[in-house]
């Protein structure tokens, strides 16, 4: 019988776990036995390899440290090989193709944040998940994007959704519902994410900073005439003002307060049903 807290292992990595062990124990043996003959060349004493064992999470986390550095083009099968201390060959013992290693990156962004329990109030619960998976991503700026266009379910990313969905479906929302309500926070925490994290590269200001861009911009429209542009005036120093955190928490909010609404409205009319 299995063990039901055990997760299933990831079909990129499942699928080649069974003849990797024995490879692995054959790879070991014969670094062993070339660090003894290297030792005794020079007169040392044998070591192991240098190395680490890969595993799905050392190749994730090396291509992680590789993206914060380089960004994401500069992750290439070679400068993951060297991050992790093996040959480029090796490396193919353990993943597939590069497409296997971006999909190991989106799980792991997501390594260690949960949403808080379904016991508790569900807004405060939906709150502070999707500012515990902000600061996730934010923390790996450059690799947004892979979550964005990969998704995540893996080990990690398949109990964010369980663990959504359980805050959800506990608070009262039928299961369409529940799974609605997860995507649409989940596409916000994304998509606010990306646009957090591009470079403001637009208006012939090329790797400015955000708030330097944002002054730009301020500046031009406080020039335009506030005649035809009366409403933008008059938002303007809120435009400008807001940090990004409040900009998030105000989207946040807004969410949740219209899945209020339709669990509200959700439960008036099965009452009205049933009476």
């Amino acid at each position: 019988m299995s063990d039901p807290n055990t997760l299933p292992t990831p079909p990129w990595w499942n699928s080649r776990e069974s003849r990797h062990a024995a490879r692995d124990e054959e790879r070991r043996q014969r670094r062993q036995q070339r660090a003894e003959e290297r030792a005794a060349r020079h007169g040392k004493q044998p070591g192991l390899p240098s190395h680490e064992p890969v595993t799905p999470e050392s190749v994730a986390d090396a291509a992680l440290h590789v993206i914060d550095a380089a960004g994401l083009d500069g992750l290439t099968v070679r400068a993951l090989a060297q991050e992790l201390g093996v040959g480029t060959m090796t490396l193919y013992w353990y993943v597939k193709n590069k497409d296997e290693v971006l999909d190991l990156v989106s799980d792991r962004l997501l390594a260690g944040v949960s949403f808080p329990p379904s016991e508790q109030d569900w807004r405060v619960s939906a709150r502070q998940g999707a500012i515990a998976v902000r600061a996730a991503l934010l923390r790996h700026a450059n690799a947004v994007q892979v979550l964005v266009n990969r998704g995540s379910f893996g080990p990690n990313g398949l109990r964010m959704l369980e663990e959504s969905l359980a805050v959800f479906r506990a608070a009262g929302f039928d299961d369409n519902d529940a799974a609605d309500a997860y995507f649409t926070i989940s596409n916000f925490v994304t998509g606010f994410c990306t646009f957090e994290t591009a470079s403001p590269g637009r208006a012939g200001h090329p790797g400015m900073d955000m708030r330097s861009y944002g002054q730009v911009l301020r500046q031009y429209i406080e020039s335009l005439p506030a005649d035809r542009f009366p409403n933008l005036h008059a938002a303007a120093p809120r435009i400008f003002s807001a940090s990004l955190n409040e900009r998030f928490e105000f989207g946040v909010d807004c969410l949740i307060a219209g899945f209020e609404a339709r669990l509200r409205a959700a439960k008036t009319a099965s009452s009205s049903s049933q009476s």
